[in-house]
């Protein structure tokens, strides 16, 4: 009896020890998770401005989704006779550009103008291709634009090369830019960091490299900020082929900027914008066909981007809609509300504020009194989101935001 006894004990031991260094061992494995397991990168790279508001499980999530893209972004520079400007536009590209074959330079010019083709011939291989628009006929222009046939001519060059290089040389994407246009040094890796955003979120329609509002006082220095916006910028911006062909039947005869604006082609699409320019005017901008409109008062004082940004270190899931626009709202909701003859009153420290307008004319007005640009296209102001445009003033963010409450769309 007292056998048995002894060998219930010694197995009832055995088995109790072996419990305990089992939860042990359980215990220090999920420690040893939790001290070693990498933070998500949104933690440490996001802007300061978002992250309290996203969290790092779903910064895990949208990180694992958003496509690892290496894909060849061509880089299309439109030119007429502007050979100085041409030739500066080129040299810039071949000085930033770090992959020749990631980032084929085209040269697409109008106007048949001998000096402005010898350009681009004079940098051999280093371009991959001239595209020298073919005759196509007359430019039907309608009679109460006959002042602005340049627009049209602008329209139809467009409307060729654009499809030429998606739809004949077969490139997934490619990168639009204008021969008056100075880049930052960054130009090209902030259009490769983003593609997969644009790929991935069918909530966008394009990236661009152009803030409307980017003057020097306007904007936080800050070379890693970007934005949404509901306004078509351009003057720098990146399109697929799968929107090039979903709108390029109805492409119109003139003012093509201006279409690309209509709900028609965006249907409640964003597109993603820096807070500081990638592109800034070159002063051949005021020698074009729009005759230097806005140049003195506004595009002149763009500035652009001029530090170096890594941006594959730089996490940019948080401009996936679903967790901007959170964000961007709760962001806006804490800032007081003001009026215009606040602002010569602001407190140092307060960080942000709201103007509040309730139609196109009271925009105007506050656009006016903090030096931003003022008119609308398609009921859209110039860089909003969602009815918001948000620039510096001072020390402080000012979010000039619509009475409409809650958004239901421009032209409510």
């Amino acid at each position: 009896m007292r056998s048995i006894l002894k060998k219930i004990f010694i197995t009832t031991g055995v088995f109790f020890l072996i419990n305990i260094l089992l939860l042990i061992s359980l215990k220090g494995f999920n420690g040893s998770n939790d001290q070693h397991e990498p933070k998500a990168s949104i933690d440490t790279q996001i802007n300061p401005k978002l992250r309290p508001l996203v969290t790092s499980a779903i910064s895990h999530r949208t990180l694992s989704i958003l496509p690892k893209a290496h894909v060849v972004l061509p880089v299309v520079v439109f030119g007429c006779n502007r050979p100085h400007a041409l030739q500066t536009h080129i040299e810039t590209l071949l000085r930033i550009r770090k992959d020749p074959e990631l980032h084929p330079i085209i040269a697409s010019l109008d106007c048949h103008d001998e000096s402005t083709i010898q350009v681009a011939k004079d940098f051999g291989d280093k371009i991959k291709a001239i595209i020298e628009l073919p005759d196509l006929g007359p430019i039907h222009v309608p009679e109460k634009f006959s002042h602005m046939a340049g627009y049209y001519k602008i329209s139809r060059h467009y409307n060729y090369s654009i499809n030429y290089v998606l739809n004949t040389l077969n490139y997934e994407a490619v990168i639009i830019t204008e021969d008056d246009l100075e880049l930052s040094p960054d130009f090209l890796d902030y259009f490769q960091a983003l593609y997969p955003l644009l790929v991935y979120d069918k909530t966008l329609w394009c990236i661009s490299a152009w803030n409307d509002n980017g003057i020097d006082k306007k904007i936080v220095r800050d070379s890693t900020l970007l934005h949404r916006t509901d306004f078509f910028p351009g003057l720098g911006w990146l399109l697929k082929k799968t929107i090039w062909n979903e709108i390029k039947a109805n492409w119109p005869a003139g003012f093509w900027d201006d279409w690309m604006r209509l709900p028609e082609q965006r249907h409640d699409r964003a597109c993603i914008r820096p807070e500081i320019s990638r592109t800034a005017m070159s002063p051949d901008g005021k020698k074009g066909v729009s005759q230097g409109q806005h140049y003195d008062r506004y595009l002149r004082k763009i500035i652009k981007n001029n530090d170096p940004v890594d941006w594959k270190s730089i996490d940019i899931s948080y401009l996936l809609k679903d967790q901007y626009d959170l964000a961007f709202q709760a962001r806006i909701d804490a800032c007081p509300i003001i009026t215009l003859s606040d602002l010569d009153h602001l407190n140092s420290d307060m960080k942000c504020a709201q103007l509040r307008y309730s139609n196109q004319k009271e925009f105007v007005i506050i656009a006016n009194t903090l030096e931003i640009m003022n008119d609308f296209k398609s009921d859209v102001p110039r860089t909003a989101y969602l009815g918001i445009v948000q620039c510096q003033h001072g020390q402080t963010t000012i979010y000039v935001t619509s009475n409409q409450r809650p958004w239901k769309g421009y032209g409510y």
